[in-house]
């Protein structure tokens, strides 16, 4: 419908951001089964979309960093599911689509580190920890935190031998 001061959808129109945002929510929530959410790659790629990109109207700015934090919750503990399940494929996609919305976020590089190691790559997951460790201490000054530091236990100490 659109008038002099209203624009607005027909109501048989489907928009992708409402069953995005659904998804992540459901996703989140725990009083929802894993086994009901019928994970796939597919959810993946409903929760990988930027809202609104090169828009910069604060309306839409506001918005789209709402979606990116819900999104990149829903898709770190989405790769923590497919952990669990075994799925490491979805894993690593969910938690690669997490990094990629924001390199320098700890929590989305933890989930793709533990997506590595239990997938059995161990030099995967270190080079992701250095890269990531070289990109905070270059555009931040910052270094990983103990709690990513831990996750490399093993890895990052010299062995004797060696």
């Amino acid at each position: 419908m659109v008038s002099p001061t209203d624009v607005r959808l027909a109501r048989d129109v489907s928009v992708d951001l409402h069953h995005a945002r659904s998804l992540a929510q459901r996703i989140l929530d725990p009083g929802v089964p894993a086994g009901e959410l019928q994970l796939s790659a597919a959810t993946v790629d409903q929760l990988s979309g930027d809202l609104l990109p090169g828009w910069y109207d604060d309306w839409a700015l506001q918005e789209a960093e709402r979606w990116q934090q819900l999104r990149l919750h829903a898709l770190e503990s989405l790769a923590g599911e497919f952990i669990d399940s075994q799925q490491f494929a979805g894993a690593v996609a969910a938690a690669h689509a997490a990094v990629q919305a924001n390199p320098l976020r700890e929590s989305s590089q933890a989930s793709l580190i533990r997506a590595h190691l239990a997938e059995g790559n161990p030099s995967e997951a270190l080079n992701d920890f250095e890269r990531y460790e070289h990109r905070l201490r270059n555009e931040l000054g910052l270094r990983p935190t103990p709690r990513l530091c831990r996750l490399m236990d093993g890895l990052l100490r010299p062995h004797p031998g060696l």
